[in-house]
């Protein structure tokens, strides 16, 4: 099991880069008033860093893209965890979030000051091009969390589990079986378990529960067994107290699609289609854009 070593300070404190201004970038991004709504993060071919809020309404809605700093090379980015936004009384609205370069992990932070935006990196573990798929963790949500875990699913179909000290992350498990998951998404962390929403390639929908206690064992569940293979991202954001707001990304045909998803239970889960949201989304990376703040995720 490989270890991420801790090679620079992590998310707050790594070298100041110059990072190119946009017209947008240092003003907040506000949630469309509406039921839900979800931040839509990527990362594009260029390598610059884009937000855009999609929200439930009726039909979906999306903001204006916000382009941000190029903060990888060209068609470098392999995959990316969420990223987490809070408010710095100096650098304003700040983005942290975790993603693979190439075969380096990193983490990132993005802060827009009022004199003008930088970004800066801290590299964490070489070796990790062959991941497809991350995920984070950090349980309770908030600047602290009690854990924090980094999921990330290797081209091979094996599924490891990181847990993050004062040191770096640590190797905490794995689990082999899953080579046909095409994309997945958290949708849960509680104290005992966290929960990915997984499609594959054959069309399936599954949730993913991985308890936290050791060894690793995941539990999966068929959600549904067809229908969904066309989709090359996923992305999940909680809505109400125990449901979800799903982005569906077909980059192929550069369209996205929104789904209320009620809490996970198997087969029974209920869905509802809302629509197709208005724009384009071709992005090679999608991943949350959340709010440091608030309650954790709970749909299933």
């Amino acid at each position: 099991m490989r270890t991420l070593r801790h090679t620079a300070a992590l998310l707050g404190t790594a070298v100041l880069l110059a990072g190119p201004t946009t017209t947008t970038a240092s003003a907040a991004n506000p949630k469309i008033a509406s039921i839900c709504s979800l931040d839509l993060g990527s990362i594009t071919a260029g390598g610059n860093y884009v937000d855009q809020v999609l929200s439930a309404a009726s039909p979906p809605a999306a903001s204006e893209r916000r382009v941000g700093p190029q903060i990888a090379d060209p068609g470098a980015t392999k995959a990316s965890a969420t990223w987490e936004f809070s408010y710095d009384s100096h650098d304003g609205i700040v983005d942290r979030g975790y993603a693979i370069y190439g075969t380096w992990l990193y983490s990132t932070l993005i802060a827009r000051p009022p004199d003008g935006p930088w970004w800066g990196q801290a590299n964490i573990q070489d070796g990790m091009g062959d991941f497809t798929q991350l995920a984070r963790s950090g349980y309770p949500k908030g600047a602290d969390p009690t854990r924090e875990y980094l999921y990330g699913l290797r081209n091979d179909g094996v599924l490891f589990r990181w847990k993050k000290d004062s040191t770096g992350f640590h190797g905490l498990g794995s689990s082999a079986g899953f080579s046909a998951v095409k994309t997945m998404t958290l949708i849960s962390q509680t104290a005992t378990y966290d929960t990915l929403l997984a499609t594959t390639r054959g069309g399936a929908l599954y949730t993913i529960r991985i308890p936290v206690t050791s060894p690793m064992t995941p539990v999966v569940k068929a959600v549904r067994t067809s229908t969904w293979q066309g989709f090359e991202a996923i992305v999940a954001e909680k809505c109400g107290t125990q449901s979800t707001l799903l982005a569906a990304v077909d980059r192929d045909s550069g369209s996205a699609y929104l789904y209320a998803i009620g809490h996970a239970n198997g087969t029974a889960t209920v869905i509802q289609a809302l629509g197709k949201v208005p724009g384009t989304f071709n992005d090679p990376i999608y991943f949350l854009r959340t709010s440091q703040e608030g309650s954790s995720l709970y749909g299933e």
